[in-house]
C-alpha cells in the first residue's frame, strides 16, 4: 500500500478543499488591517480554484470604492455578477470591470441604477 502525505490526505477528507491565494506586495502595503477573504464554490479542480482565487486577489488587491451608475435596460440579473461598464462618467470610457452589488430599475425610463464594487 503506497502512503499518502498526512497533509494531502486531511486536504482530500476536509468538508471545504481550501486554494490560498496571497500578494506580498498587498500584505507590505496594508498589514494588520488587509481583508482575509473565504468564499465556497463549486469549482472540482485544485488548479480552477487556484486561477479564481488569483483572479479574486487581483481585484482586491487595492483600493475599492463603491460606485452608483445608471445603465440602459433592466437589468436585475446583473447582481452579484462581475461585468465590464462603459460610461462618459469618470474612467468608465474605456470600460471598467465592475461587481454589482444592486439594482434598482427606473420605472417609466427602461433604465436601471447598479451599485457597484470598482477597484481604484
Amino acid at each position: 500500500m503506497t502512503l499518502v502525505d498526512p497533509d494531502f490526505a486531511e486536504w482530500l477528507a476536509s468538508e471545504d478543499i481550501a486554494a490560498i491565494a496571497s500578494d506580498a506586495a498587498a500584505e507590505a502595503k496594508w498589514g494588520a488591517i488587509a481583508i482575509d477573504t473565504a468564499i465556497a464554490s463549486p469549482l472540482a479542480l485544485k488548479g480552477d480554484a487556484l486561477a479564481e482565487a488569483a483572479r479574486q486577489l487581483a481585484f482586491r488587491a487595492g483600493p475599492i470604492a463603491i460606485e452608483t451608475l445608471r445603465v440602459p435596460g433592466l437589468q436585475l440579473a446583473m447582481i452579484g455578477k462581475v461585468i465590464t461598464l462603459k460610461a462618459d462618467k469618470g474612467g468608465y470610457a474605456a470600460g471598467v470591470d465592475v461587481f454589482v452589488l444592486g439594482a434598482d430599475e427606473i420605472d417609466g425610463i427602461g433604465g436601471t441604477k447598479v451599485t457597484v464594487l470598482r477597484r481604484l
